[in-house]
């Protein structure tokens, strides 16, 4: 990290060994040392390393003889489920590039990033047909694969599962059975020859700095450096877990925190991921970690807080916990008391983004040493700077806010087949966050303000103009404006509206209602306020920060 003397530094400035391998080699490594431990636990049933693997050989063999090869793209619309983790692999055996999508997006969410990543294969779950039926007509794929969470559940459960959703559309008319994939493949090993340092492993779809969405493209060694790092950091524990480690997998794989946190780490480490679909039953959270003696768990802000603050929480005991980490969005500092004082486990909070693999900085594993209120630290072989957005210089006085940049092993390579939005945030090298920050006078860093007007919701990105667009098109509507109101739970989308001379003003309810079809829910706005017009520039811009300080923000 570039500084002068006026910053005096406690960062760790280790210098660790990244392993040329790619994801499929590390994956085998870990079902060679421990073939017969637990990999996953899913709703009460589990799988040993050994019979992952023998999934992954048989679905990667089918999916080659659907023409899956080295470079092409399978996006899958999975929640986190033992699917997820099979066809990941199965796709890094072939060489092939894995894409994830948000089991909340909307259809025409879904439709733009398939329409963008153009995958051979796309393999969805039975229950989200409704919105692939929508837009079957509008993507182009050669193969559409369903699976259920069913074929994943113990009998009992199982049974009880089809009962309940066998008045819903169970297949799609062309469209493969993920079964069929998995009992028709040879279990085989199916080599390819990648290389690590430059071959493509995930388009992660994130916003970037424009909302559009945009595929970043993360190669094996972006993804395998961070599992490296995790490693190390978490030497620092003040404590270590006895036997194998047990992580919950409460983060939606989805999301790239989710993907290298929970999921990959776990794989690295030999350890059992205890699979959560639906982290907002909270207190099925609990019951897993008390049950199981859960010893790790990533997830955002809301998410410690509502279960900090559960009312049944003290029914079940936690003490199994060695760590807790909060990325995604700022972390209140009055969540960590709450959850500390409640759960009775260590909060750190770190940063990342979906360009950088994505942690960057984070806090230490430990009371002593972490800074609540702080990122952290820049992690080993990462470095990082504040920069002036008006000079263009590095800003070196401590607790002067400027754009945080990133250089190092996560940073990916450019967005997929986006050179210019590439070259926007990426020079020489330094990836330009978006995001202002400060250091002070010992390197820990702290998030200050958003270049942008992106919103976060549950570590979830929400853009303004997408959302605006969408109200503008509403008969009532003249104009909109999209804010985020920040309170203890994180973020809440407001729409601020002035409706058209002669019209009705429409109630939230209506506002939501028209929404749905084409956001996600976590995008939908919780909040509405109407006016006689919105502030704007001298251009015509909205002013969202004006927006913002008049509601105290």
């Amino acid at each position: 990290m570039a500084r002068n003397t006026k910053i005096s530094s406690i960062e760790d400035e280790s210098n660790l060994s990244i392993p040329d391998i790619d994801l499929i080699t590390l994956f085998r490594k870990q079902v060679k040392e421990h073939s017969d431990k637990n990999a996953v636990f899913f709703k009460g049933k589990f799988k040993t390393y050994a019979q992952v693997e023998e999934e992954v050989n048989r679905l990667s063999v089918s999916l080659k003889k659907l023409g899956v090869k080295k470079g092409s793209r399978v996006a899958v619309f999975l929640p986190n489920c033992p699917q997820f983790i099979t066809s990941f692999f199965a796709v890094q055996a072939l060489g092939g590039i894995f894409i994830a999508l948000n089991p909340l997006y909307s259809a025409r969410e879904v439709e733009q990033r398939l329409n963008d990543c153009k995958p051979k294969v796309f393999l969805t779950l039975d229950i989200f047909l409704d919105k692939v039926t929508k837009i079957q007509k509008d993507i182009s794929i050669d193969h559409i694969v369903v699976t259920s969470v069913s074929r994943e559940l113990p009998t009992v459960k199982k049974y009880l599962y089809k009962l309940i959703t066998m008045s819903k559309k169970t297949s799609l008319e062309g469209s493969i059975d993920y079964n069929d994939l998995i009992n028709e493949g040879d279990n085989t090993v199916v080599k390819s020859k990648i290389d690590a340092e430059t071959d493509v492993a995930v388009l992660q779809y994130t916003g970037g700095t424009t909302g559009m969405p945009k595929g970043a493209m993360l190669t094996h060694k972006n993804l395998i450096y961070q599992t490296v790092v995790l490693h190390y950091w978490m030497g620092k524990m003040d404590k270590q877990p006895k036997g194998q480690n047990r992580v919950a997998g409460v983060l939606p794989y989805s999301h790239i925190f989710g993907l290298t946190s929970t999921f990959l780490w776990s794989i690295s480490e030999g350890a059992t991921q205890y699979l959560v679909p639906d982290p907002r039953k909270l207190e099925e959270v609990m019951q897993m970690i008390h049950s199981h003696k859960i010893h790790f768990m990533y997830c955002v802000p809301v998410f410690f807080q509502k279960f900090a603050n559960h009312k049944n929480l003290k029914a079940y005991n936690l003490s199994s916990l060695h760590i807790c980490v909060s990325g995604g969005e700022t972390l209140p500092k009055a969540t960590v008391t709450v959850f500390e004082k409640n759960a009775g486990c260590t909060l750190i909070e770190g940063y990342g983004l979906s360009e950088a693999s994505p942690v960057t900085h984070l806090n230490y594993p430990s009371k002593k040493d972490r800074r609540i209120g702080s990122i952290g630290v820049a992690i080993p072989n990462t470095k990082s700077k504040i920069m002036n957005t008006e000079t263009g210089k590095e800003i070196t006085k401590p607790l002067t806010p400027g754009e945080l940049w990133i250089m190092g092993p996560g940073v990916m390579s450019g967005y997929w087949k986006n050179k210019k939005e590439s070259d926007l945030v990426l020079e020489d090298g330094w990836l330009k966050t978006g995001d202002i920050a400060q250091i002070d006078e010992n390197g820990f860093y702290s998030i200050v303000d958003r270049l942008k007007d992106m919103i976060i919701v549950s570590g979830y990105k929400v853009w303004p103009n997408e959302i605006e667009e969408l109200l503008l098109s509403h008969p009532s509507v003249l104009e909109a404006a999209i804010v985020g109101i920040r309170s203890e739970l994180g973020e809440t989308i407001k729409a601020i509206l002035v409706k058209k001379p002669d019209s009705e003003e429409l109630s939230l309810e209506d506002v939501r209602s028209f929404l749905k079809e084409s956001i996600a829910s976590y995008e939908l706005p919780k909040l509405l306020e109407y006016r006689n017009e919105l502030p704007r520039t001298h251009i015509g811009k909205i002013l969202r920060r004006a927006l913002r300080e008049d509601t105290g923000q």
